[in-house]
């Protein structure tokens, strides 16, 4: 159908609405946009945009438009439900993946044998967290690549943690979701020597659950306070080998039992420094962990990503606890794993079928 038919019937849907036949209405702009939608996002680039970045509004915000559009047409036509359906599922639409749950304050719980946390007031967002095991000394390089919250702590073992962070209707697309985004971040962070080691959902609440104080960090300053200041907790938001935004904070107290929160980076800086500089300074006032037989592991793990996972994790025996496997790799030491967190790393660290 060319312009004037569907000049036509965008009339007819108008001229429907004020006679208050809304539903019709909805069918018609629904079967006018949605045709653009997908066409939208099976266009490919063009010869001479190939290597760039593609915009993201074509799908998102067209999907998102429209659904905002039925919410204010069922709005007119005083539908009871609808205005707040579309209207949620437009916002969930927009800021699918985009919506940090540290920028909220929301609070998390975690999920029974999951590598998952789930927020409490918006059970659609979901976060893990992956512990860096450094083969490398140089962590400023290693963690470049790296997109999201990072937390660093400052405690009598000084560690570094990745935050992931995603929206999604079912625990099961989160998981596969965060899984793809650790796998990615893993396999980008292992030519540069170091590993990814995804903590289950009890050991990050452990982490994510103490009270936090935040500390002033002006503009100029950032790089006295991170390297001599006095502090138990980092939080670095990365992007594209930057730090946008940054937090310091002391730990106050245990936390709300059960509950915990993924620290903010409240200080957005207007001129980014580099991921190196913020990690060297970091590293002047911290002892960056040394390589463990957890490294060892990962790095077997890696090396041998391409064979069967029958010959890649080997029983080393039971471990202490019944929640927990006792594994090695090919000639890596035996290592502790809880049940989610084997699950997780065998997805992690897997280059062929499965």
């Amino acid at each position: 159908m060319g312009w004037l038919g569907k000049s036509l019937a965008f009339l007819l849907a108008l001229v429907l609405l004020g006679a208050g036949v809304w539903e019709l209405t909805l069918l018609i702009f629904a079967w006018l946009l949605l045709p653009l939608i997908l066409r939208a996002r099976k266009r490919k680039p063009a010869s001479q945009d190939r290597g760039k970045p593609r915009g993201k509004f074509p799908v998102r915000y067209a999907l998102g438009g429209l659904l905002f559009l039925l919410a204010f047409l069922g709005y007119l036509a005083h539908g009871p439900y609808s205005p707040l359906v579309f209207g949620a599922l437009g916002v969930l639409v927009m800021l699918w993946g985009r919506l940090p749950m540290s920028a909220l304050g929301s609070t998390l719980k975690p999920v029974k044998e999951s590598v998952l946390l789930r927020s409490s007031p918006l059970p659609v967002s979901w976060a893990a967290v992956a512990q860096v095991k450094p083969l490398t000394r140089d962590l400023g390089n290693a963690m470049a690549g790296v997109k999201g919250t990072v937390v660093v702590s400052a405690s009598e073992t000084p560690s570094i943690y990745v935050v992931v962070e995603r929206i999604a209707p079912t625990e099961r697309s989160a998981e596969e979701a965060i899984l793809t985004a650790l796998k990615e971040a893993a396999l980008s962070m292992s030519s540069l020597g170091a590993y990814l080691l995804p903590l289950d959902s009890t050991q990050a609440l452990a982490l994510l659950q103490p009270s936090l104080e935040p500390s002033k960090v002006s503009e100029g300053e950032w790089s006295t306070a991170v390297a001599s200041g006095t502090y138990d907790v980092i939080s670095i938001k990365q992007e594209k080998g930057f730090a946008s935004s940054l937090g310091i904070y002391r730990r106050v107290g245990e936390g709300r039992i059960g509950r915990g929160k993924i620290p903010s980076s409240p200080r957005e800086f207007a001129h980014p420094p580099f991921l190196m500089e913020v990690f060297k300074a970091i590293g002047s006032r911290l002892a960056w962990p040394n390589p463990d037989r957890y490294t060892a592991f990962l790095s077997s793990l890696l090396a041998t990503s391409n064979e069967p996972v029958g010959t890649r994790i080997l029983d080393a025996g039971a471990g202490p606890q019944s929640q927990t496997v006792v594994v090695r790799s090919q000639g890596s030491p035996p290592v502790e794993l809880s049940r989610p967190q084997l699950r997780a790393v065998v997805r992690m660290y897997d280059k062929g079928t499965r």
